[in-house]
Protein backbone atom coordinates (compact mmCIF):
# COMPACT_ATOMS: atom_id res chain seq x y z
CA UNK A 1 0.00 0.00 0.00
CA UNK A 2 1.29 3.43 -0.64
CA UNK A 3 0.29 7.18 -0.32
CA UNK A 4 -0.28 9.33 -3.06
CA UNK A 5 1.09 12.18 -0.58
CA UNK A 6 4.86 12.04 -0.98
CA UNK A 7 8.27 14.55 -1.28
CA UNK A 8 11.85 13.57 -2.67
CA UNK A 9 14.58 15.66 -3.97
CA UNK A 10 17.76 14.65 -5.39
CA UNK A 11 21.14 15.97 -7.40
CA UNK A 12 23.97 15.09 -9.48
CA UNK A 13 26.96 16.50 -10.53
CA UNK A 14 27.93 15.98 -14.29
CA UNK A 15 31.11 17.58 -15.78
CA UNK A 16 29.06 20.42 -17.32
CA UNK A 17 27.08 21.10 -13.53
CA UNK A 18 24.94 20.27 -11.06
CA UNK A 19 21.19 18.94 -11.85
CA UNK A 20 18.65 18.90 -9.82
CA UNK A 21 15.27 16.84 -9.47
CA UNK A 22 12.24 17.74 -7.09
CA UNK A 23 8.93 15.27 -7.42
CA UNK A 24 6.12 16.14 -5.29
CA UNK A 25 3.05 14.44 -5.42
CA UNK A 26 -0.35 14.76 -4.06
CA UNK A 27 -3.92 12.84 -3.75
CA UNK A 28 -5.47 12.91 -7.48
CA UNK A 29 -8.13 10.78 -8.81
CA UNK A 30 -5.96 9.93 -11.93
CA UNK A 31 -2.44 10.42 -13.11
CA UNK A 32 -1.67 13.96 -14.09
CA UNK A 33 1.96 15.08 -14.20
CA UNK A 34 3.27 18.59 -15.03
CA UNK A 35 7.53 18.76 -15.64
CA UNK A 36 9.56 21.88 -15.29
CA UNK A 37 12.21 21.43 -16.70
CA UNK A 38 15.42 23.57 -18.80
CA UNK A 39 14.85 23.86 -22.36
CA UNK A 40 17.77 21.36 -23.67
CA UNK A 41 15.63 18.67 -21.85
CA UNK A 42 12.25 18.94 -23.81
CA UNK A 43 13.65 16.52 -26.20
CA UNK A 44 13.39 14.12 -22.95
CA UNK A 45 10.12 15.11 -21.85
CA UNK A 46 8.41 11.75 -23.17
CA UNK A 47 11.11 10.23 -21.57
CA UNK A 48 10.80 11.41 -18.51
CA UNK A 49 7.08 11.11 -18.40
CA UNK A 50 7.20 7.59 -19.72
CA UNK A 51 9.38 6.76 -16.51
CA UNK A 52 6.70 8.50 -13.91
CA UNK A 53 3.89 6.48 -15.50
CA UNK A 54 5.71 3.12 -15.49
CA UNK A 55 6.12 3.50 -11.56
CA UNK A 56 3.19 5.35 -10.15
CA UNK A 57 -0.40 4.88 -11.23
CA UNK A 58 -2.22 7.92 -9.47
CA UNK A 59 -1.61 11.21 -8.39
CA UNK A 60 -0.89 15.07 -9.13
CA UNK A 61 3.04 14.84 -9.56
CA UNK A 62 4.95 17.76 -9.93
CA UNK A 63 8.70 17.19 -11.49
CA UNK A 64 11.16 20.52 -11.13
CA UNK A 65 14.04 19.86 -13.01
CA UNK A 66 16.54 22.52 -12.42
CA UNK A 67 20.45 22.62 -14.24
CA UNK A 68 23.44 24.79 -12.42
CA UNK A 69 26.12 25.00 -15.32
CA UNK A 70 29.91 25.53 -14.33
CA UNK A 71 31.46 28.92 -14.97
CA UNK A 72 33.32 27.12 -18.03
CA UNK A 73 30.51 25.71 -19.54
CA UNK A 74 27.95 27.43 -22.15
CA UNK A 75 25.11 25.23 -23.59
CA UNK A 76 24.94 27.29 -26.60
CA UNK A 77 27.27 27.92 -29.51
CA UNK A 78 28.16 30.93 -31.00
CA UNK A 79 28.90 31.52 -35.24
CA UNK A 80 29.53 34.00 -37.51
CA UNK A 81 27.32 33.53 -40.71
CA UNK A 82 29.97 34.46 -43.10
CA UNK A 83 28.15 34.43 -46.59
CA UNK A 84 25.34 36.66 -45.06
CA UNK A 85 28.23 38.97 -43.87
CA UNK A 86 29.81 39.26 -47.61
CA UNK A 87 25.89 39.71 -49.21
CA UNK A 88 26.15 42.65 -46.42
CA UNK A 89 29.53 44.26 -47.19
CA UNK A 90 28.77 43.73 -51.04
CA UNK A 91 25.68 45.54 -50.42
CA UNK A 92 27.05 47.93 -48.93
CA UNK A 93 29.49 48.52 -52.12
CA UNK A 94 26.68 48.94 -54.00
CA UNK A 95 25.08 51.14 -52.87
CA UNK A 96 28.44 53.75 -52.50
CA UNK A 97 28.90 53.08 -56.06
CA UNK A 98 25.39 54.04 -56.70
CA UNK A 99 25.28 56.88 -54.83
CA UNK A 100 28.70 58.02 -54.91
CA UNK A 101 29.22 57.85 -51.34
CA UNK A 102 32.30 56.14 -49.38
CA UNK A 103 30.05 54.95 -45.96
CA UNK A 104 30.75 51.77 -44.29
CA UNK A 105 29.02 49.47 -42.27
CA UNK A 106 30.72 49.74 -38.73
CA UNK A 107 30.90 46.38 -36.40
CA UNK A 108 27.85 47.66 -34.00
CA UNK A 109 26.01 47.38 -37.05
CA UNK A 110 27.02 43.86 -38.11
CA UNK A 111 26.47 41.98 -34.77
CA UNK A 112 23.07 44.21 -35.01
CA UNK A 113 22.21 42.86 -37.82
CA UNK A 114 19.75 39.45 -37.51
CA UNK A 115 21.27 36.11 -38.17
CA UNK A 116 24.85 37.54 -38.59
CA UNK A 117 25.94 35.84 -35.41
CA UNK A 118 23.81 32.44 -35.46
CA UNK A 119 23.37 30.15 -32.16
CA UNK A 120 23.13 26.94 -32.02
CA UNK A 121 22.41 24.28 -28.82
CA UNK A 122 25.35 22.46 -27.65
CA UNK A 123 25.65 18.91 -27.29
CA UNK A 124 23.65 18.26 -24.21
CA UNK A 125 22.88 14.71 -24.28
CA UNK A 126 25.10 14.09 -21.94
CA UNK A 127 22.95 16.39 -19.39
CA UNK A 128 19.63 14.03 -21.00
CA UNK A 129 21.09 10.98 -20.05
CA UNK A 130 22.11 12.21 -16.38
CA UNK A 131 18.86 13.78 -16.53
CA UNK A 132 17.12 10.29 -16.86
CA UNK A 133 18.91 8.57 -14.40
CA UNK A 134 18.54 11.35 -11.80
CA UNK A 135 14.75 11.18 -12.00
CA UNK A 136 14.60 7.33 -11.69
CA UNK A 137 16.87 7.86 -8.29
CA UNK A 138 14.18 10.77 -7.12
CA UNK A 139 11.31 8.31 -8.22
CA UNK A 140 13.16 5.69 -6.40
CA UNK A 141 13.23 7.91 -3.17
CA UNK A 142 9.69 9.41 -3.99
CA UNK A 143 8.40 5.45 -3.65
CA UNK A 144 10.31 4.72 -1.11
CA UNK A 145 8.54 7.72 0.84
CA UNK A 146 4.99 6.91 -0.39
CA UNK A 147 5.44 3.33 1.19
CA UNK A 148 6.62 4.51 4.91
CA UNK A 149 3.43 6.64 4.67
CA UNK A 150 1.52 3.82 3.36
CA UNK A 151 2.60 2.02 5.85
CA UNK A 152 1.49 4.31 8.92
CA UNK A 153 -2.07 4.49 6.60
CA UNK A 154 -2.07 0.73 6.86
CA UNK A 155 -1.94 0.35 10.61
CA UNK A 156 -4.65 3.14 10.97
CA UNK A 157 -6.76 1.55 8.67
CA UNK A 158 -6.43 -1.81 10.74
CA UNK A 159 -7.29 -0.40 13.83
CA UNK A 160 -10.19 1.42 12.30
CA UNK A 161 -11.51 -2.39 10.66
CA UNK A 162 -10.97 -3.97 14.45
CA UNK A 163 -13.04 -1.26 15.68
CA UNK A 164 -16.03 -1.79 13.05
CA UNK A 165 -15.68 -5.92 14.21
CA UNK A 166 -16.29 -4.52 17.55
CA UNK A 167 -19.50 -2.39 17.09
CA UNK A 168 -20.72 -4.73 14.75
CA UNK A 169 -20.43 -7.68 17.47
CA UNK A 170 -21.70 -4.90 20.20
CA UNK A 171 -24.86 -4.75 17.87
CA UNK A 172 -25.59 -8.61 17.79
CA UNK A 173 -25.62 -8.71 21.17
CA UNK A 174 -28.20 -6.00 21.38
CA UNK A 175 -30.55 -7.69 18.66
CA UNK A 176 -32.30 -10.75 21.04
CA UNK A 177 -32.81 -8.26 23.97
CA UNK A 178 -34.22 -5.42 21.57
CA UNK A 179 -36.27 -8.48 19.97
CA UNK A 180 -38.10 -9.40 23.23
CA UNK A 181 -38.42 -5.67 24.29
CA UNK A 182 -41.05 -5.27 21.12
CA UNK A 183 -42.25 -8.84 22.21
CA UNK A 184 -43.09 -7.25 25.55
CA UNK A 185 -44.14 -4.03 23.97
CA UNK A 186 -46.89 -5.25 22.12
CA UNK A 187 -47.93 -7.71 24.82
CA UNK A 188 -48.34 -4.67 27.04
CA UNK A 189 -50.19 -2.66 24.32
CA UNK A 190 -52.89 -5.67 23.86
CA UNK A 191 -52.96 -5.24 27.92
CA UNK A 192 -53.42 -1.84 28.09
CA UNK A 193 -56.35 -2.09 25.57
CA UNK A 194 -57.83 -5.15 27.35
CA UNK A 195 -57.81 -7.30 24.40
CA UNK A 196 -57.59 -11.28 23.71
CA UNK A 197 -55.83 -11.65 20.77
CA UNK A 198 -55.59 -14.41 18.91
CA UNK A 199 -52.18 -16.51 19.11
CA UNK A 200 -51.81 -16.76 15.61
CA UNK A 201 -53.00 -13.29 14.50
CA UNK A 202 -50.39 -12.58 17.50
CA UNK A 203 -47.98 -14.13 15.96
CA UNK A 204 -48.37 -13.05 12.42
CA UNK A 205 -47.98 -9.31 13.44
CA UNK A 206 -45.08 -10.00 15.78
CA UNK A 207 -43.53 -11.97 12.96
CA UNK A 208 -43.89 -8.47 10.80
CA UNK A 209 -42.47 -6.24 13.20
CA UNK A 210 -39.80 -7.98 13.72
CA UNK A 211 -38.90 -8.26 10.41
CA UNK A 212 -38.96 -4.94 10.18
CA UNK A 213 -35.99 -4.09 12.24
CA UNK A 214 -34.55 -7.29 11.51
CA UNK A 215 -30.62 -6.26 10.41
CA UNK A 216 -29.16 -9.59 10.28
CA UNK A 217 -28.45 -9.42 6.13
CA UNK A 218 -26.96 -5.76 7.33
CA UNK A 219 -24.81 -7.06 9.56
CA UNK A 220 -23.36 -9.83 7.51
CA UNK A 221 -22.94 -7.65 4.79
CA UNK A 222 -20.91 -5.70 7.03
CA UNK A 223 -18.59 -8.69 8.50
CA UNK A 224 -17.86 -9.51 4.40
CA UNK A 225 -16.91 -5.69 3.25
CA UNK A 226 -14.67 -5.83 6.48
CA UNK A 227 -13.00 -9.40 5.16
CA UNK A 228 -12.54 -7.81 2.02
CA UNK A 229 -10.81 -4.30 3.10
CA UNK A 230 -8.56 -6.59 5.51
CA UNK A 231 -7.67 -8.44 2.19
CA UNK A 232 -7.00 -5.14 0.33
CA UNK A 233 -4.64 -4.08 2.96
CA UNK A 234 -2.50 -6.82 2.23
CA UNK A 235 -2.17 -6.35 -1.20
CA UNK A 236 0.68 -5.13 -3.12
CA UNK A 237 -1.07 -3.38 -6.40
CA UNK A 238 -3.17 0.38 -6.40
CA UNK A 239 -6.68 -0.66 -4.35
CA UNK A 240 -7.42 3.44 -3.67
CA UNK A 241 -10.30 2.81 -5.85
CA UNK A 242 -11.55 0.15 -4.68
CA UNK A 243 -11.46 0.95 -0.82
CA UNK A 244 -13.50 4.18 -1.81
CA UNK A 245 -15.99 2.06 -3.40
CA UNK A 246 -16.39 -0.37 -0.13
CA UNK A 247 -16.62 2.69 1.55
CA UNK A 248 -19.63 3.55 0.89
CA UNK A 249 -20.74 0.15 0.88
CA UNK A 250 -19.95 0.53 4.45
CA UNK A 251 -21.83 3.65 5.04
CA UNK A 252 -25.01 2.54 3.02
CA UNK A 253 -25.26 -0.91 5.51
CA UNK A 254 -24.46 1.58 8.63
CA UNK A 255 -27.37 4.14 7.54
CA UNK A 256 -30.05 0.88 7.02
CA UNK A 257 -29.10 -0.42 10.52
CA UNK A 258 -29.52 3.24 11.52
CA UNK A 259 -33.19 3.52 9.62
CA UNK A 260 -34.00 0.17 11.16
CA UNK A 261 -33.16 0.80 14.58
CA UNK A 262 -35.90 0.03 17.39
CA UNK A 263 -33.76 0.98 20.04
CA UNK A 264 -31.37 3.57 21.47
CA UNK A 265 -28.29 1.21 21.44
CA UNK A 266 -28.26 0.17 17.72
CA UNK A 267 -29.23 3.77 16.56
CA UNK A 268 -26.04 4.94 18.87
CA UNK A 269 -24.11 2.11 17.46
CA UNK A 270 -25.09 3.03 13.84
CA UNK A 271 -23.74 6.86 14.98
CA UNK A 272 -20.45 5.16 16.37
CA UNK A 273 -19.91 2.94 12.94
CA UNK A 274 -20.39 5.78 10.41
CA UNK A 275 -18.19 8.06 12.28
CA UNK A 276 -15.32 5.08 11.85
CA UNK A 277 -16.25 4.71 8.22
CA UNK A 278 -15.97 8.50 7.63
CA UNK A 279 -12.27 8.58 9.56
CA UNK A 280 -11.71 5.78 7.39
CA UNK A 281 -12.36 7.76 4.23
CA UNK A 282 -10.35 10.87 5.01
CA UNK A 283 -7.44 8.27 5.03
CA UNK A 284 -8.18 6.58 1.73
CA UNK A 285 -8.68 9.42 -0.19
CA UNK A 286 -4.49 9.78 0.11
CA UNK A 287 -3.92 5.66 -1.39
CA UNK A 288 -2.91 5.10 -4.28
Amino acid sequence: MQSMTAFAAETVETELGRLSCEIKSVNQRFLDITIKCPDFLRTAEHELRKTIETNLARGKVLVFINFYPNDQVALTEMKVNHALLSQLQSCVADINDTLGTTESLQLPHFMRWPDVIIQEPADTSQLQTAALALINQTITALLASRKREGAAMQAVLADKLKQLKKITADIRTFVPAINQQLVDKMKARLADLDIEAQPERFEQELAIQLQKVDIAEELDRLDAHVAEFERMLTLSEPSGRRMDFLMQELNREANTIGSKSAAMTTSNASIDLKVVIEQMREQIQNIE
